[in-house]
């Protein structure tokens, strides 16, 4: 049936509706229609009705002046409780397959909260001697027993499908400790498609991770990445990542003459070609 968008609850939402998306996928509606219903929950007692998923297609239909979209609605009382509707927009979410590392974090993350809600969260694990690397250590600890236990509730099928591996989840949960002020902020720029770059981001602190933000969305950026942002507010310089040939050099000067010999005997015809250009 037809819902009336005024009547409908979309906020709370995992997943937020990214302007560039919304645009496009108006025009997509304005040609052809909408292939795909949302879906809702509903009614209230105020007559309203709950988004479950459809988050990108009910912002294009408002952008379009659409007064009503097709839905699937379900009764109140279709869904046992809260986390249950949660569910069913995370996996509406997860199988979709285009979730950038930050999206699937967030929703890997919250799809573990229900998770240790219903099964019981992990406990720290037993404390470091320094107090200070302690918090951090144990911290550390309880996203990695999370991630293992999390992990252990899904078929190794599922877990090489949508690459739900251990560590995949102990990266995806570090990167859910971004705050959601961070993340709303990020949300429509290329650092949320780079994993490595949230990881480094995530291992900053809230303040920290605002200036760093801050610098690398400045119009024009004031930093090319987070190592840059760290090295501009640190006013050091950004570690130098070392060069393929520089790593080889490294390891070779730590071989044992014999072993350097076997090297140059492995490499004999580019080494003569060397040779052989510099007269």
């Amino acid at each position: 049936m037809d819902l009336d968008l005024a009547a409908i609850d979309a906020t709370d939402r995992l997943r937020k509706a990214l302007p560039a998306r919304v645009e496009a996928l108006a025009e997509d509606l304005d040609q052809r229609g909408l292939l795909t219903p949302i879906e809702a929950v509903g009614p209230t007692e105020e007559g309203r009705y709950r988004l479950i998923y459809g988050a990108h297609r009910l912002a294009a239909a408002k952008l379009l002046g659409w007064a009503e979209i097709p839905a699937i609605i379900h009764a109140p009382d279709a869904f046992a409780d809260a986390a249950t509707a949660r569910l069913r927009e995370i996996r509406e979410n997860l199988m979709r397959f285009e979730l950038n590392p930050l999206e699937r974090a967030v929703a890997i993350a919250a799809w573990r909260d229900i998770f240790e809600a219903a099964n019981g969260k992990v406990k720290p694990g037993r404390k470091a001697k320094n107090s200070t690397e302690g918090i951090s250590a144990n911290l550390a600890l309880i996203h990695e027993e999370a991630a293992e236990r999390f992990a252990g509730g899904f078929s190794e099928a599922a877990q090489e499908a949508f690459g739900l591996s251990a560590r995949a989840i102990f990266r995806a949960l570090k990167i859910a400790t971004i705050s959601p002020e961070i993340r709303d902020r990020i949300a429509d720029s290329a650092l949320a498609c780079n994993q490595s770059e949230l990881l480094m981001l995530a291992d900053q602190s809230p303040e920290r991770q605002a200036q760093i933000v801050g610098l690398l969305l400045a119009d024009p950026p004031a930093a090319a990445s987070v190592d840059d942002a760290i090295a501009v507010i640190d006013k050091t310089q950004p570690a130098q990542t070392p060069k393929p040939w520089e790593k080889v050099s490294d390891r070779f000067s730590r071989l044992k003459r014999a072993e350097q010999h076997r090297f140059f005997e492995a490499h004999r015809d580019a080494i003569d070609l060397w040779l052989a250009e510099r007269g």
